[in-house]
């Protein structure tokens, strides 16, 4: 055989075919075998992990707590010239996260298990910010993917977002920092955090829509913007629309419009 041949063969061997496909022609081809527009497959899927993607997080710290300490575990805050610790009541022996019995109460591994005002407090900035971190990609990921591309939509749904995450927060907060004073179980905040939370987002959403909240906010958007920049826009279009008319029929161009 011939080293022509030979070098042919191996290209032949070794030959790997490469298929380069436009993600619209990947999401067209999507949308038609699953008879399904993606955008709202991954609105609505991925909205509703974003709402709840904290109160998972905090299941799983609920869980570690009741692991560690058990249903009963009790916790006392105690201020000790000028610091505060959180001192725990049940055998330290039987723990594997807090295997001590006394921590400064903005301990790291204190503030990250959402114990003490300072841990409720640290728990919710952070399950708030992880929201929003989910929140807003998502709805400029559904603006592209839309076929009805709309700013005021973008806009105004995303304020929604951030405003029923401020409201939730807040209520969430509130009803956790209480229970931090009242109880002394360990677990109780980040539980009571847990159940005000997710019933803060189901409500806020149900309110949402019975009441057309985002809709009123981005019709509000769209009429803002049709009694300004759009209004301008018109006035334009028929100033130019004259002035290509006087060009054409012998007229002094700009007569009765700018002098």
């Amino acid at each position: 055989m011939s080293n022509i041949h030979i070098i042919k063969d191996k290209i032949n061997n070794n030959a790997q075919v490469m298929d380069v496909f436009s993600s619209e022609y990947l999401i067209n081809a999507w949308e038609k075998s699953t008879g399904k527009e993606i955008s709202q497959v991954v609105g609505n899927g991925a909205r509703i992990g974003a709402n709840y993607a904290s109160a998972v997080l905090d299941i799983d710290t609920a869980r570690r707590l009741i692991n560690d300490f058990n249903m009963d575990g009790r916790v006392v805050l105690k201020t000790v010239k000028n610091k505060q610790y959180v001192i725990f009541k049940n055998h330290a022996g039987n723990r594997s996260i807090f295997t001590g019995t006394r921590y400064l109460a903005d301990n790291p591994k204190v503030v990250d298990m959402a114990i003490g005002k300072a841990g409720v407090r640290g728990s919710v900035i952070s399950g708030a910010r992880l929201t929003i971190f989910l929140i807003v990609p998502i709805n400029i990921l559904n603006h592209i993917l839309s076929d009805q591309k709309s700013m005021s939509k973008l806009i105004g749904s995303t304020a929604i977002d951030l405003v029923k995450v401020g409201v939730a927060s807040a209520l969430v907060g509130l009803a956790a920092t209480a229970t931090a004073t009242l109880t002394t179980l360990v677990a109780g905040p980040i539980v009571v955090a847990i159940v005000v939370g997710l019933a803060a987002s189901y409500a806020l959403d149900v309110l949402d829509e019975k009441f057309g909240l985002t809709r009123a906010l981005i019709k509000a958007f769209n009429d803002a913007y049709d009694n300004t920049v759009g209004e301008f826009g018109r006035q334009i279009h028929q100033a130019d629309k004259r002035m290509k008319w006087q060009l054409m029929n012998g007229e002094s161009v700009g007569q009765g419009m700018f002098y």
